[in-house]
């Protein structure tokens, strides 16, 4: 049965500043007696049977300290930071496994009792174990600053929400703006065209019949002057390739000979030329260098063999010649 105190109850428990009100079985407060004695500023509460605070607990301004210790407490009312004037709050041996972020309001908190509270890891290891006074008014001071911290990032959080959903819904506006900008633009072009098709249409029929062998004479002479300009084009462009071709061979023997032929001259500074090069690069270049040298020997000889070939089937060639020339002056005279 749920036990109700009325006033005169009340005010018989009111001792000085002090309102005792424990080990009366309570499973409600009695807020409206409470806040008729303006006098109680000191609330002991302690030792009933609470399982919550009415929202209107916060009217009881008055109070300083207040003790809800050994109750049935499973959280605070969200509204809790409203009582500006509270020094002391005791919430020991309660079931109370969160605290409202309005709890970071309560900057005259001075001191503050969570032993024996299932509460997260994260609040019991800010509140400490609060086994004495000082312990107790650490606790008041740490719980007041987590939550605020708790509840800056909070609204942080909140204010970015909201900034990217405005950003979002700038970006849908701008785009569907832009949407029906390309709609626009392209219903437009679609109606030009169709124009344009229209009077192309128009002009087509009313030409046909006089401009169909003129037509046919643009296009015949339209294909030859592409196939030639193309074929020039092709042709132009063999020749360029080959030229380039011919001249950078000719060019790059005529270097790879010269310098050859100035390492047989300058043989020391070559050799230490390759060596530093060589070291520089890490590549064999002595080797390539020899190699090189080897092959135009090699061609230079093989030349030789032939001009000398060349040479002697000219001579015998002219010898011959010769000879018959003067047999048939010989006869002739």
């Amino acid at each position: 049965m749920t036990v109700k105190l009325k006033l005169k109850d009340v005010k018989d428990k009111l001792k000085d500043d002090t309102l005792d009100l424990s080990l009366c079985e309570l499973e409600e407060v009695p807020v409206r007696e409470i806040a008729s004695l303006r006098k109680a500023t000191n609330v002991n509460l302690s030792t009933n049977i609470l399982i919550s605070l009415p929202t209107t607990f916060v009217t009881l301004k008055q109070i300083v300290k207040l003790d809800l210790s050994r109750n049935m407490l499973v959280e605070l009312p969200e509204n809790f930071g409203e009582m500006t004037q509270l020094k002391h709050l005791d919430l020991y041996a309660n079931k109370i496994s969160r605290l409202p972020l309005s709890l970071s309001e309560l900057k005259n908190l001075r001191w503050l009792d969570l032993k024996e509270n299932p509460l997260t890891e994260a609040v019991a290891s800010v509140a400490g174990p609060c086994s004495n006074v000082r312990e107790c008014q650490v606790c008041a001071r740490n719980i007041v600053t987590y939550l605020s911290t708790v509840k800056l990032v909070i609204e942080e959080e909140r204010l970015r929400r909201l900034n990217n959903t405005g950003e979002t819904e700038k970006e849908m506006v701008n785009t569907k703006k832009e949407s029906k900008k390309k709609k626009k633009k392209n219903a437009e072009k679609e109606s030009k065209s169709n124009e344009n098709k229209t009077d192309s249409q128009t002009q087509n029929k009313s030409f046909q019949d006089n401009s169909d062998n003129v037509k046919l004479t643009e296009l015949l002479s339209d294909n030859m002057c592409t196939h030639k300009s193309h074929k020039s084009t092709g042709t132009g462009l063999y020749r360029s390739l080959t030229c380039m071709i011919f001249w950078f061979f000719i060019i790059s023997l005529l270097l790879t000979v010269i310098l050859v032929i100035l390492s047989w001259y300058y043989e020391q500074e070559t050799d230490m030329f390759l060596q530093n090069a060589q070291t520089l690069s890490g590549l064999p270049l002595k080797h390539y260098h020899k190699h090189t040298t080897d092959l135009l020997q090699h061609v230079i000889k093989v030349t030789t063999a032939q001009i000398k070939v060349i040479i002697d089937v000219v001579n015998n060639f002219y010898k011959a010649e010769f000879k018959n020339n003067i047999n048939n002056a010989g006869k002739e005279l």
